[in-house]
């Protein structure tokens, strides 16, 4: 399988983008992640895939705490912040602190806070499952999106009747 066709495969499937966010010996840790999905609702579980290579990734360990920040419209310039390596990503980004101390991005179409579950191997990432603690939402807000390697917007969301 060549991994460059693999990618871009993948890219045609279109995903909600997040910002994960924990602390560590040294301070705040944050990075995008586009690789998150709900996992079960008894109990509440989401998953985050992080890469084995990445610096964030020491601090997250069985029952510590982390944010999952789903970015809306406005919030493109926040995805590319902690997209990218720099020495402190929350700088000219704005947070509140919860109640165990991990910054939350202020403006999110949604927060969910959790504790890691379980660390699985899953190829050259790992599968971090979170129990999820506590959410907030803001039904007003729309998401901001990744397709085919860019970010996008929703034009207008469609409802379905039941």
């Amino acid at each position: 399988m060549d991994a460059r066709e693999f990618r871009n495969t993948l890219g045609h499937f279109a995903t909600g983008v997040t910002v994960i966010t924990t602390k560590g010996d040294y301070g705040f840790i944050g990075f995008t992640a586009n690789a998150f999905s709900s996992v079960s609702l008894d109990p509440p579980l989401i998953l985050v895939c992080i890469d084995k290579n990445a610096g964030s990734l020491k601090p997250f360990h069985k029952g510590h705490p982390f944010v999952v920040n789903l970015l809306q419209e406005d919030q493109e310039v926040d995805c590319w912040r902690f997209a990218k390596k720099s020495e402190d990503k929350f700088d000219g980004s704005s947070y509140t602190v919860s109640e165990d101390g991990i910054p939350i991005l202020q403006e999110n179409l949604a927060t969910i806070e959790c504790y890691v579950e379980d660390m699985l191997e899953g190829g050259d990432h790992y599968i971090m499952t979170g129990r999820v603690k506590n959410t907030a939402y803001d039904e007003q807000k729309k998401p901001l999106l990744f397709f085919r390697g860019k970010i996008g917007q929703l034009k207008e969301p469609v409802m379905i009747e039941e």
